[in-house]
């Protein structure tokens, strides 16, 4: 590996891709990124989830920058200020002057994200599609570089995959660095996946960068005054380039042992999250041109109880992970499908599913995001309700142990803050009721389609999988669409009617088009048999298309009764 003294300052050097807000790109340094956030779209990358760790990573300097207890007013007025207030440009300026040495990639002693030194062996180094997410192994015609181009990376390239990397790299076996007492014959073996890789990353974006920062930006206020449970400690919660430089081995309070997963003290808070070493990394390079890198294991961290630090994903309660562990309460993140549409997922963010009082005091089945809850909080005391937001969602689908990326999340939703907020529990309670009839509607499309291939003599399954899928397609924009109109003043009850109208023409289209495909012999139907699986009682019932669709629209007729001015 290159000791040379050549640098490539993050700070400094153009490295992140951003779209600016009058439709350019460009490529822009940390700072410069900071400054201009306020004229910045979004940032960009060369796949989707670069933009979630890249974001994460400036929102940990957020964090660094203005602490974790701001108050609901001191946060709307940084909000407000904005990165062009003097005081606002000189606190940011002035920790990124502090700490502008711990961000050079190519530092002989504290390299960026990097461990100095970090060697195997056998001074091995893996080529660059170690470092490429979306490298398949014995898969190459399925990436974004081929050819010469994976053989040498430029530093800003490098850069960002490094970051993203750091966050979701898949387990699997890693090579062992020299000095790591948990090295087996020259072999680190898996500790799990990065940490953003156990995540439904939920991201709220704004109409520009500084409000999208700030919109990510949760104060530890979100606990509540007087929570001891809770809360984030501005000297413990630090991003990593505010610790000392890490070594080959584990990090001691940050590397959690096996035997004390579910144990959140070791994961600080979020400015230490959105940073977190889940891998020791070094980068080969001659100049500035990388050739190769170096992965070894990192500081081990799973997510189970990880609730009150991770700010950016919802959460489950896990019945089988509390048996694992044996303890009373273990709360998930609650990862997002690669084959489910994020509307679909929105009833487990726009509003809780039972208050405390509801809930009889027993713990909530499930947690809405943190960024979620502290909005919600500031939209309590000064009214963001029609900020214009787009909730974006992140993941990553591992197969094989976890040893390989599978499939990856990206998909996004526009509407107004009040949807997201809480505020207004009518309208997340409307949205959550659109969601619920969509889901029983197209439950009943399956049952269709079931019913008319039986009454045909064809196998059902297949019939049903066409169904769903087809089902859940044609909602899709409408629900979009529908989304994108509600606001503050929007009357729920005529927004619910006009959202029921459009779900039950919608449902009895698509039950329309089952039956007039159906073939003939579901046309002429036949005798079914059945037995109950408890009682074993047999029972004989007629099948055919009319019959089917006959009880399909009594269904629907019950999900989403006629009104009377609605034209079928």
């Amino acid at each position: 590996m290159s000791t040379n003294d050549v640098s490539f300052n993050l700070m400094d050097r153009p490295w992140l891709q951003v779209a600016k807000t009058d439709g350019s790109c460009r490529l822009m340094s940390i700072i410069e990124v900071l400054g201009q956030s306020d004229e910045i779209r979004s940032i960009g990358g060369d796949i989707p989830l670069q933009r979630f760790a890249l974001t994460r990573l400036l929102i940990a300097i957020m964090y660094a920058t203005f602490g974790h207890d701001l108050k609901v007013d001191e946060w709307r007025a940084l909000f407000d200020a904005g990165p062009r207030d003097p005081e606002v440009r000189d606190a940011l300026y002035g920790y990124c002057d502090m700490y502008r040495g711990r961000f050079d990639l190519f530092d002989e002693k504290r390299p960026f994200y990097q461990v100095a030194g970090l060697h195997t062996t056998k001074n091995e180094v893996s080529g660059l599609e170690r470092l490429v997410l979306d490298v398949p192994n014995g898969e190459p015609f399925f990436t974004t570089r081929l050819g010469e181009g994976l053989r040498t990376m430029g530093p800003a390239e490098a850069a960002r995959w490094l970051v993203t990397t750091q966050a979701f790299d898949a387990s699997g076996i890693k090579s062992g660095a020299v000095g790591d007492p948990l090295v087996k014959g020259g072999k680190g073996y898996p500790i799990g996946v990065a940490w953003s890789g156990h995540l439904g990353g939920d991201l709220v974006e704004g109409t520009d960068l500084w409000r999208t920062l700030m919109l990510n930006y949760v104060s530890s206020r979100v606990f509540g005054i007087g929570d001891a449970d809770a809360g984030w400690s501005d000297a413990d919660d630090v991003p990593v380039w505010e610790r000392e430089p890490l070594t080959q081995c584990g990090e001691p309070g940050f590397y959690q042992p096996q035997e004390r997963t579910g144990d959140p003290s070791f994961c600080h808070g979020p400015a230490s999250l959105m940073t977190w070493q889940s891998r020791r990394m070094l980068l080969a390079h001659t100049g500035e041109t990388v050739t190769g890198v170096l992965i070894c294991n990192g500081d081990r961290l799973k997510p189970q109880n990880a609730h009150r630090h991770e700010t950016m994903t919802a959460w489950r309660r896990s019945d089988p992970q509390q048996k694992a562990l044996k303890m009373p309460l273990v709360y998930m993140p609650r990862k997002h499908s690669p084959e489910r549409a994020l509307w679909r997922g929105l009833l487990t963010v726009v509003v809780d599913e039972l208050t405390p009082q509801e809930r009889g005091g027993t713990p909530a089945e499930s947690l809405r995001p943190l960024t979620l809850q502290w909005l919600t909080e500031v939209n309590s005391k000064v009214d963001i309700s029609d900020l214009p937001v787009r909730l974006h969602a992140f993941g990553v689908e591992y197969g094989s142990n976890e040893a390989v990326i599978d499939a990856t999340v990206d998909d996004e939703l526009d509407m107004d803050l009040v949807v997201l907020s809480a505020q207004s529990p009518y309208v997340g309670q409307m949205v959550r009721n659109a969601v619920q009839k969509v889901d029983d509607g197209v439950r009943e499309l399956r049952t269709l389609s079931g019913n008319v291939a039986a009454a045909a003599g064809m196998p059902v399954d297949a019939a049903k999988r066409k169904a769903d899928e087809q089902g859940y397609t044609a909602f899709d924009q409408e629900f979009r669409n529908w989304l994108r109109t509600l606001n503050s003043g929007t009357d729920t009850e005529a927004a619910e009617r006009e959202w029921n109208a459009t779900a039950r023409r919608i449902l009895l289209r698509l039950g329309e088009r089952v039956v007039a495909m159906a073939p003939t012999r579901a046309i002429v139907g036949r005798a079914i048999t059945s037995r109950n699986p408890k009682t074993g009682v047999q029972t004989t019932t007629y099948v055919s298309a009319t019959v089917a669709e006959n009880w399909y629209r009594r269904k629907i007729d019950g999900i989403l009764p006629v009104v009377s001015n609605e034209g079928d």
